[in-house]
């Protein structure tokens, strides 16, 4: 079968998360990906937790089936060997602050002479005129996402996902300068900050301030725009409920909850209630465990879930079957579980999946494949 990205050669000097994971998306589909470090210059992810026997499966799950190539570029001599690399490059990628990269000689005016046809993809914190170094955590503060997130204080969000957003944005534009190219034969730049990522994932949030002058309040499990969106206590747990129209609202009430049929007719007015609302929701839910009104929910067409572990995706087959997650035997880490594929192609898979490259030793490239469950 052929690859989707077979013939794209990728030099990848990001670090940690939102280049990694950009860089994935063009390795799992069939580029060469050359992963730039040196022993003492490496990505700082590969101590992250989790670790056995010396691996992190952080750092395996956002640099499989890359290659590792030890060139030190803050030294002229290989610096020059970087350059190599680059002439014979489609793509560059790397998530430095401005000042960094033009320090080390590896902006986009450097390399676009080097290489007219470079796609060079940057992310970092606050774009190329912010010199201003930035984690995940640090933009869901600093974006705003943070101060409406929680139920009485500001809480982080469990996972990257500012970082994941920012990779996904940055393939997005790469893969579109990519057709660009085929058209005018002519590389070109695109960055992606971080931070306005964080704002296109407040959404209705600051315009709702723009309009209103206030800032939203602390949503808890609900959502700060439709009622009911959220969590809600069961019997013998939670479930997530998601009803998005007053026909499914209507619909709900009639068969869940009837005392209260025939009213909040909106979501307007849902929205205003939605204290009182919750308190019914849930006194009546108190009578269901969290599988039967599942099954009652999903009888009536009405959006809902349970609230999955770790280990309930683990054992889920349907997951697996659609490739969702993949299971894979690690020389180092044994059997592990990694997300897989998150867009579908009808004609390209991931194939031949690898583990992430240890640092190369000078005079090879390291690429080990992994056996897949």
């Amino acid at each position: 079968m052929d690859k989707l990205f077979e013939w794209i050669k990728v030099i990848d000097c990001s670090r940690v998360f939102s280049g990694p994971f950009c860089s994935r998306f063009f390795s799992d589909y069939g580029a060469e990906v050359i992963k730039i470090e040196t022993p003492d210059f490496c990505d700082e992810s590969r101590r992250f937790y989790p670790i056995k026997n010396g691996k992190s499966g952080y750092f395996e799950v956002l640099n499989r089936g890359k290659k590792s190539r030890n060139i030190d570029i803050k030294t002229r001599e290989w610096l020059d060997e970087f350059y190599i690399l680059i002439k014979e490059a489609d793509i560059f990628i790397e998530n430095f602050s401005p000042g960094v990269k033009k320090r080390l000689k590896i902006d986009y005016e450097t390399l676009s002479q080097i290489n007219p046809r470079l796609i060079y993809g940057s992310v970092n914190g606050y774009g190329e005129n912010w010199d201003k170094k930035a984690y995940d955590v640090i933009i869901q503060a600093e974006s705003g996402i943070a101060s409406f997130n929680g139920e009485d204080k500001p809480i982080k969000n469990a996972t990257a996902m500012i970082d994941a957003f920012s990779g996904n944005s940055l393939a997005l534009g790469i893969a579109s300068l990519l057709y660009k190219r085929e058209k005018t034969g002519k590389g070109d730049f695109v960055n992606v900050s971080m931070i306005s990522c964080g704002f296109q994932l407040l959404k209705q949030n600051i315009i709702a301030t723009s309009i209103t002058g206030l800032n939203p309040d602390f949503p808890g499990n609900q959502d700060t725009s439709i009622f009911p969106f959220g969590f809600y206590k069961t019997q013998d747990g939670n479930i997530a409920i998601a009803i998005g129209n007053d026909i499914s609202w209507e619909k709900f009430c009639e068969n869940i909850i009837p005392e209260i049929a025939g009213r909040f007719h909106s979501n307007s007015e849902r929205m205003m209630a939605k204290e009182h609302l919750v308190k019914n929701m849930e006194y009546i839910f108190d009578s269901y465990k969290t599988d039967a009104l599942i099954k009652k929910l999903e009888e009536l067409w009405i959006p809902c879930g349970k609230i999955a572990s770790m280990t309930d995706l683990i054992d889920t087959p349907k997951f697996f079957e659609e490739n969702y997650l993949k299971k894979m035997s690690h020389p180092e880490l044994g059997e592990i579980v990694v997300p897989y594929e998150f867009v579908h192609f009808q004609k390209y898979k991931i194939e031949d999946l690898q583990t992430a490259p240890d640092i190369e030793k000078k005079g090879d490239i390291s690429k080990t494949s992994l056996s897949q469950g």
